[in-house]
């Protein structure tokens, strides 16, 4: 349909302003071109690298299983089910009672992730999900916009207050 639109473009363009004849091809052209370009970008691309050896892909389920463990661990009703900014220990100092709108949406991929990885199921993930967005929710904002620093004990913002496009734009996505 866009090839066939494409053409009567010129047509049209020819008919009613001559004179704007060069641009309307030019115009068509790219036009025509959708549909190609469509498909190239879509595409699924080979990866010229080879692939992981089992010692690899046991060592990287390895480390996502131990990223895992720590959300699991602190991101609990004690935090409101947002995720800790760190868990300092050494020097031993514990957990960070602070989150940002980074350290929310890294929460939330983790627990995506975990279910994708067979850690927890559907319900589970859910559940979680649901639980951390409620607290989302319920926390103050500037304009809309989640500040960057809560303390996670009492989900208010710390000061100075202020809100981070680079935190919010993490959150997003």
């Amino acid at each position: 349909g866009s090839v066939l639109f494409s053409l009567a473009i010129p047509v049209l363009v020819f008919v009613f302003k001559p004179d704007s004849l060069l641009l309307s091809l030019c115009v068509a052209l790219l036009w025509s071109s959708a549909p190609l370009l469509a498909y190239a970008i879509s595409r699924e691309r080979r990866s010229s690298l080879p692939p992981a050896s089992a010692t690899d892909v046991r060592e990287l389920r390895r480390t996502a299983r131990k990223t895992w463990r720590y959300f699991e661990e602190f991101t609990t009703v004690r935090t409101h089910f947002l995720p800790p900014d760190n868990d300092q220990i050494d020097p031993p100092r514990g957990i960070a009672h602070r989150t940002s709108p980074t350290n929310i949406g890294i929460g939330l991929l983790s627990v995506l992730s975990a279910r994708d990885f067979g850690y927890i199921g559907t319900g589970k993930m859910a559940d979680l999900i649901d639980k951390t967005i409620a607290t989302v929710e319920t926390l103050p904002k500037w304009n809309g916009h989640l500040q960057n620093w809560y303390d996670t004990t009492t989900l208010l913002p710390l000061s100075p207050g202020y809100v981070s496009t680079v935190d919010s734009g993490n959150f997003v996505g």
